[in-house]
């Protein structure tokens, strides 16, 4: 599970890191100073690497700053 706590509102919610992550699935990556999407180019244990829309690069993320789409 990853917990968010909203710093404006003081709300808190979790979500289950996702666990079926494959190539070619569509993602968000949340990053600390931008969010991202792009499609899965490589499946880790802990960290998946994305290529980011409308760009050819890619970048290894924690899986648990991913969401599926």
């Amino acid at each position: 599970m990853v917990g968010y706590l909203c710093e404006h509102c003081a709300n808190v919610w979790n979500r289950p890191v996702e666990a079926d992550l494959e190539v070619y699935d569509i993602v968000r990556v949340d990053l600390p100073g931008a969010t991202l999407y792009g499609t899965v180019w490589q499946v880790e244990e802990n960290r998946v690497q994305v290529r980011v829309s409308g760009d050819q690069r890619l970048l290894w993320a924690e899986r648990w700053r991913l969401t599926l789409y």
